[in-house]
């Protein structure tokens, strides 16, 4: 009965002396977003370009309109894209003051690690009507900050020197 309590007191101990109450932590994580204000284009030619190497009209269109779109000459990139076709057609409206034909190509061609290839292109004049009828895009400058704090436990184990605890089971 002697050895019974003291064998119980001793797991007591030993349950509580193993873990240690944690410590909280508060972790400060801070999230900036900015968009940059694009001017607006005054889109004056289109551009058809057929492009091979599009994978996905999402990924690959979106990879080379941003592209284009930073140059602050280009209006609106659209695709006629199919699915498991080798060559997809980029219609691009851009300002010829601003950029050139050759200079758009350049630059699909060095996107995603030279990952495009173009081939026929084909360029015309935007009619003065259709080019005041369309609206042209202004992203505004705008900056987000959010701050997000986070408990977090730390916590700490110790080992019981289990040696000793059996020594004192057979003594």
């Amino acid at each position: 009965m002697k050895n019974a309590l003291f064998l119980g007191i001793t797991a007591s101990l030993f349950l509580l002396g193993s873990c240690s109450s944690g410590e909280k932590k508060i972790i400060s994580v801070e999230k900036k977003v900015a968009y940059k204000k694009l001017d607006p284009v005054q889109a004056d030619r289109k551009l058809a370009i057929e492009v091979s190497g599009m994978s996905c009209e999402h990924a690959c269109g979106g990879s080379i309109r941003m592209a284009l779109k930073e140059t602050g000459a280009v209006d609106r990139v659209s695709y006629d894209f199919e699915t498991g076709r080798k060559t997809n057609t980029a219609y691009v409206t851009f300002d010829k003051s601003k950029i050139s034909a050759d200079k758009i190509i350049s630059i699909i061609e060095t996107i995603n690690e030279k990952q495009f290839t173009t081939g026929k292109t084909s360029s015309t004049d935007i009619e003065e009507t259709a080019k005041s009828s369309s609206p042209s895009t202004t992203v505004v400058t705008e900056t987000k900050t959010s701050k997000i704090n986070v408990d977090v436990s730390e916590t700490s184990w110790k080992i019981p020197n289990v040696l000793s605890f059996f020594s004192h089971l057979i003594n």
